[in-house]
């Protein structure tokens, strides 16, 4: 089974870091450091500063920058959130 992922920022979707609807019960697309109370955390961020943020969190975890670059530009549109945009 492929690993569920934030459908916004990217990172895998454990049961632990689950954002939260409305109703209280936790998300299945979203993590909590995008989506809390059924709506995003920083609805007006665009893609490009998401892969910005995303690049810098991967860099402090010690990826290589090539490697969070390339992640960050090539997975992260492909994303639900980004979708539509």
């Amino acid at each position: 089974m492929a690993k569920q992922m934030c459908q916004s920022c990217g990172q895998p979707l454990k049961d632990e870091i689950k954002g939260t609807e409305a109703n209280g019960l936790p998300s299945l697309l979203y993590c909590s450091l995008c989506y809390a109370n059924g709506a995003f955390i920083d609805p007006d961020i665009t893609l490009e500063q998401m892969q910005e943020t995303c690049i810098k969190a991967m860099r402090q975890m010690h990826f290589p920058k090539f490697f969070a670059k390339h992640i960050a530009k090539s997975q992260i549109p492909k994303l639900k959130r980004w979708q539509s945009k």
